[in-house]
């Protein structure tokens, strides 16, 4: 048997092991286990405070962050804390700066940054922005790009925009994916990296690059080198083109560089591993891809002095898979994923990173058109974590299952320090993978405050002891919802957070956490299918 046939074989018994999670069949019992909550101090394993954020394309400024949308797209972003706003995608190759042009999704105008400019200020000093500028070969569809036309962006454009506020831009972003719009050409695209990234042309602001995709592909074959990998290795080269520059221009976000990751693809003709589904969405095999990618990666950026950022991931490529990237297993995959990425364990080397010294200083989810750019009327993209108003009114943007995640991340992991991933073992005379689908995460969030997380990606409720070295304790939870009463879980379409959802406004109610007595420093909880459940307590004493 060949190499690639080996491949297909393995790809097809894994698919066939997560399809499990969500095949109806007899009624079983709840999964068991047990978990320990630490409330002692850890040194290292931070959170940065701007940690969250989504990726919106260039295309869509009107129907995000127009008149009328951006009174509840602010107060969505404000919802979750301080966060970093991207802006750009793959529209950012393709549209034009023009400040004389009149306002349209085609073209990237003084309205658009002064629209941008404006949200920021309405969320006060929490959220900083990038900017994504075009470079990349010039072709039929990009004829416009060059070194000038991003000198006359940041010049004519983002300077004045952006006067008395540059410490709100995180970065001028260079070129989106040129992994795919190089291709093979590296030589060309570090010399253009160069060019783009000198004072004369994107001054005084921050650059960030280099802003890649990656092959949807199982990291056991990244890792032996045994398939094609775009610029996944090159990555050394790329950083030492320009990592002295980007530290020197450094702005209030610091220094970093940015990664692109998506677990699946909404098209996978001929490649099982990329077609998405709830169970290959939520298995340990694809998490275990990110892993390895935010590892691999974050080490090198680490090395030169920078930062490492998921600056644009969703559930799957190609604007996302309905019935996946649309309902609560995205929420629910979105939550593990951020602390994936703030702390990837390598699967190559496990427990080489169980202190979280090596991890993401934040996550991006992208939010793009349903097809293609500049048709925004015929819908959402899948993934969107928030949904724009398609209609003409191009109204109040809202909530979707995979802001949940980010909110309750935002507000109860963010800025914490003493990240750590936590062992969850099976209930004794249990199987020894009966609560497998329970990922455990803690956190500090102050002095004496610590929070477990804990993520059931199973579909079925499981059930755990929880030694709590405290009197009480509180619990927070994100849950599927299901409005037709029909009782589904991870294909619920909605979410809720202690019960509540987010406002047609986009205000948030607030958090309403149950108090929970702890005996004997024990307590049992249910963490439904699908669902999360925080649980706050105090440490006695300050450690």
């Amino acid at each position: 048997m060949n190499r690639f046939m080996r491949n297909i074989v393995r790809v097809a018994a894994g698919l066939a092991a997560v399809a499990l999670l969500v095949q109806p069949g007899a009624a079983r019992a709840d999964a068991a286990g047990s978990v320990t909550m630490d409330l002692g101090r850890a040194s290292q394993g931070e959170i940065p405070r701007h940690f969250v954020g989504f990726s919106v394309e260039w295309s869509l400024i009107e129907r995000y962050m127009g008149p009328k949308a951006r009174p509840a797209f602010t107060r969505l972003l404000s919802n979750l804390g301080p966060g970093v706003l991207r802006i750009g995608g793959s529209s950012q190759d393709l549209v034009p700066f023009d400040p004389a042009a009149p306002n349209t999704n085609r073209v990237i105008t003084l309205e658009d940054l002064a629209a941008i400019r404006a949200t920021l200020n309405a969320t006060g000093s929490s959220w900083g922005v990038v900017l994504g500028t075009a470079m990349a070969p010039p072709s039929q569809t990009r004829p416009f790009v060059g070194p000038d036309h991003a000198r006359r962006f940041v010049r004519d454009g983002v300077a004045p925009a952006f006067a008395d506020a540059e410490r709100r831009i995180a970065g001028i972003e260079l070129g989106n994916e040129p992994d795919l719009s190089y291709r093979d050409d590296l030589e060309s695209y570090l010399g253009d990296l160069t060019t783009y990234s000198d004072a004369s042309v994107t001054g005084p602001f921050p650059v960030i690059a280099p802003n890649t995709s990656e092959d949807i592909l199982p990291w056991q074959d990244i890792d032996q080198r045994t398939v094609p990998t775009r610029y996944f290795w090159d990555w050394p080269r790329i950083l030492d083109t320009n990592a002295a520059v980007m530290r020197e221009r450094a702005g209030a976000f610091g220094a970093y560089a940015s990664d692109h990751f998506y677990p699946l693809a909404r098209t996978c003709v001929n490649r099982p591993y990329r077609c998405p589904s709830i169970g290959a969405l939520l298995s340990d095999e694809h998490m275990a891809s990110l892993d390895y990618q935010a590892y691999v990666h974050g080490q090198e950026t680490a090395r030169r002095g920078l930062g490492y950022r998921l600056e644009e991931t969703n559930t799957a490529a190609g604007r996302g898979a309905d019935g996946v990237s649309n309902v609560a297993a995205s929420a629910t995959y979105g939550l593990d994923l951020m602390f994936h990425a703030a702390c990837p364990q390598p699967p190559n080397a496990p427990g080489a990173n169980a202190s979280c010294g090596t991890g993401s200083i934040g996550v991006n989810f992208h939010n793009a058109e349903v097809r293609a750019f500049f048709f925004p009327e015929e819908g959402n993209a899948y993934y969107n974590a928030i949904n724009y108003d398609p209609s003409p009114a191009m109204g109040a943007p809202s909530a979707a299952p995979l802001y949940y995640a980010t909110l309750l991340f935002g507000r109860l992991a963010q800025g914490g320090t003493g990240l750590r991933p936590v062992a969850v073992t099976p209930a004794p005379g249990e199987p020894a993978d009966s609560a497998a689908a329970v990922k455990a995460w803690r956190v500090e969030t102050g002095p004496v405050e610590r929070r477990l997380f804990l993520i059931n990606k199973g579909d079925r409720p499981a059930t755990l002891t929880v030694s709590v070295p405290a009197a009480a304790a509180m619990v927070n939870r994100m849950t599927p919802y299901d409005p037709t009463g029909a009782g589904r879980t991870l294909d619920a379409p909605q979410v809720r957070v202690d019960g509540v959802q987010v406002g047609t406004d986009g205000a948030w109610p607030g958090f309403r956490p149950a108090y929970v007595p702890v005996r004997d420093h024990t307590m049992k909880i249910t963490v439904a299918a699908g669902e999360a459940a925080v649980i706050t307590a105090r440490a006695e004493t300050p450690s």
